[in-house]
């Protein structure tokens, strides 16, 4: 209680606010690992007052808790066939003076339609608004005035872009679409690249800024300006330092510089619709309180910080998501600020792993606003209604709905190992010990919107290039998956090999790296996965991956590295074999086979060849009553895995030899 508290926690829980960040510094225990805090808990005593929006869950309405309580009559309803948008008129006033504007309608198929700029910004807290004043026009031209709260964030933005002479036209989309009315939300979003590309130019609003930004800026400007002045033409490595001073000099200054840079830490290049509409711009500028900056010069200064290459705790700070990377291209030309041109196709699921380091205030924006990136869903007019965008679904039918639509589409279960980059769900435990992953309402089957792209350089049979074929050439039963379109469950053909009997630590330190005699075939995969020596960074924010083949692994580690760190673990090593930071991975069934598993795999869990899956998979029976008091199984989805022998389709092969029956496992 706070009253037994001491004084200076006291004062502490009176200053925070909702929106505060709070830092909790973890210690490294070993040498070569970085330990971050997933999760933390605080515990607060208080009296609640009633609610007043509708809070999100896997399984309950659309998300209303981030949108300010507004008056619906604002808003004449939109003409979806013609595209019809809203815009505001910022009126003039000076930094003191109230925000005043007001709403007008256009469609984006006329020609002539009015000029505009799109705002790009992070919405910040939602219990923190203040009011501006709207006017409106009925259809029969009726003047009304309104009160519309907005985030103080917004509120801010909006007092910076304001002139203080004449009016300017903005698209915003707090403002201009409805909240409320989740179909024409999901109506907007559909054609929110069209708003964006059709905008004069998207003005990104970073923040009010402080000293600390300001000096950043003013370096990364200095910086681009001796650039532009050069001939670009520089012939020596000293020439190159001084032309980047201070990103290049040496380490005191640019370590200091990366130190010291929080432009890429702010919120805005972290959130999930950011690169749509930066990617679809004709020209972009970026203000960060009173200062702008060139869009291209952000560009220029992520691509720097990955050439340096440095391994510094604070570094994943100092660049860009690498989803940032893959989308936006630097290769327009010289002076332009938008248009950028399209990076080699890539899948959606692929997308959407990249964007799993992105925040979204609403989760299944997480999916909705990567659609027109994805090779298959970059054309909205004909998306399928099972992933069309649609804020009427909950948050877990979202996700569940892709997720069975994309292994209809591909034909295929590759998806079903997406699940492994999730925090809680990895092959490398990093979560407190006991900690659940199931969330009430959600499959074990459907992907989700928590992880880090990083994880996925430990999963095996994610790459479109997978070497594993488990299944041979066998595919998923179509016909069988359409037959429980829209429900929570997911029937999947295939074949029991058997249960895991034991699980325990992986003996890494019991051979040599270059000799590993004891399990030859699980040596290099254990170092794929789990990267012993952390030469690759897979379980850290790396901004540079010295991974030497397409599967991002090093078939062996190197010596030197290999002996420095037994020493490090050498107390829990030298009697068992194994690394104590790694999860107990190394399973073996009655029959003697033995394999790779990850964290949340238990004894007695079963080892499953699904038709269409590259790899093998853990299953976990779950009794239910059917009709009539009947027993029957459900089975609960723990991941994919590593057997030894049967990684090339043994277990098709057998079951075509021996005319085995082909069992129907439904996952829930």
């Amino acid at each position: 209680m706070l009253a037994d508290a001491d004084v200076s926690l006291q004062l502490w829980l009176r200053e925070i606010r909702g929106g505060d960040s709070i830092q909790i510094v973890p210690k490294a225990q070993y040498p070569g690992w970085v330990n971050y805090v997933n999760e933390a808990e605080i515990e607060l005593q208080y009296v609640a007052s009633p609610p007043d929006t509708f809070l999100p869950n896997a399984v309950g309405r659309p998300i209303l808790s981030s949108i300010p309580e507004i008056e619906t009559s604002i808003y004449r309803k939109l003409d979806k066939d013609k595209k019809d948008i809203r815009l505001i008129i910022l009126d003039p006033g000076l930094s003191e003076d109230p925000i005043s504007c007001s709403l007008i309608y256009t469609s984006l198929l006329n020609p002539s339609v009015i000029s505009y700029e799109a705002l790009s910004y992070c919405w910040g807290d939602s219990q923190d608004n203040q009011n501006i004043d709207v006017t409106t026009f009925d259809q029969d031209g009726v003047r009304k005035q309104h009160l519309l709260p907005i985030t103080s964030s917004l509120y801010r933005a909006m007092l910076n872009l304001r002139l203080v002479e004449g009016k300017i036209v903005l698209w915003i989309d707090a403002i201009c679409i409805n909240q409320t009315d989740f179909t024409e939300r999901s109506q907007q979003v559909a054609i929110m690249k069209d708003v964006y590309s059709q905008a004069n130019r998207v003005v990104v609003w970073l923040g009010d800024g402080n000293e600390v930004t300001q000096k950043c800026i003013r370096a990364i400007k200095t910086i681009s300006d001796r650039y532009e002045g050069s001939s670009k033409n520089i012939t020596t490595e000293q020439a190159t330092k001084e032309l980047h001073n201070p990103l290049m000099m040496d380490d005191h200054f640019h370590h200091w510089f990366l130190d010291n840079f929080p432009i890429f830490d702010l919120p805005w290049f972290r959130r999930t619709w950011v690169i749509q509409e930066a990617f679809n711009a004709k020209a972009v500028v970026v203000r960060c309180g009173l200062d702008v900056l060139n869009w291209q010069t952000l560009l220029r200064v992520n691509r720097c910080m990955r050439r340096l290459r440095l391994w510094k705790n604070s570094v994943h700070k100092g660049v860009l998501p690498p989803l940032f990377g893959d989308l936006l291209d630097l290769s327009q030309k010289e002076g332009t600020l938008g248009q950028f041109e399209r990076s080699p196709n890539m899948g959606i699921l692929e997308i959407l792993i990249k964007a799993l380091d992105l925040d979204a205030t609403d989760p299944r924006d997480k999916i909705f606003a990567m659609l027109q990136f994805g090779e298959e869903t970059r054309q909205s007019e004909i998306l399928p209604p099972e992933i069309i965008p649609n804020y009427y679904k909950s948050v877990a039918q979202v996700f569940s709905d892709f997720t069975r639509w994309w292994i209809v589409e591909h034909r295929s279960l590759r998806i079903l190992s997406a699940i492994q980059a999730e925090t809680g769900r990895t092959w490398q435990s990093t979560q407190i010990t006991g900690t659940e992953y199931a969330i009430e309402g959600r499959p074990t089957w459907s992907i989700w919107y928590i992880g880090h792209s990083n994880y996925a350089e430990s999963i095996l049979g994610l790459s479109a290039d997978c070497p594993y074929r488990a299944a041979g050439d066998t595919s998923p039963d179509i016909n069988l998956i359409r037959q429980t379109s829209g429900s929570p469950y997911l029937p999947l053909t295939g074949r029991k090999l058997g249960v895991i009997e034991c699980i325990r630590p992986f003996e890494y330190y019991a051979t040599h790296p270059e000799h590993p005699e004891r399990y030859p075939e699980i040596h290099r995969t254990y170092i794929k996965i789990f990267d012993p020596l952390n030469e690759t960074g897979k379980w850290i924010q790396s901004i540079y991956s010295q991974q030497s083949d397409h599967n991002g692994v090093d078939p062996h580690d190197r010596t030197s590295h290999w002996g420095q760190h037994l020493i490090a673990h050498e107390e829990y090593s030298r009697p068992t074999g194994a690394v104590e930071c790694h999860s107990k991975c190394l399973l073996k069934m009655a029959d003697g086979t033995t394999g790779l598993c990850p964290s949340l795999a238990r004894e007695g869990d079963l080892v499953i060849i699904l038709n269409g899956g590259q790899v093998p998979y853990i299953l976990r029976e779950r009794k239910y009553t059917a009709g009539e008091g009947e027993r029957r199984n459900r089975y609960e989805f723990i991941g994919e895995c590593y057997l030894s022998g049967y990684m090339d389709g043994r277990a098709i092969r057998e079951q075509k030899e021996q005319d085995l029956q082909t069992e129907i496992f439904e996952l829930i």
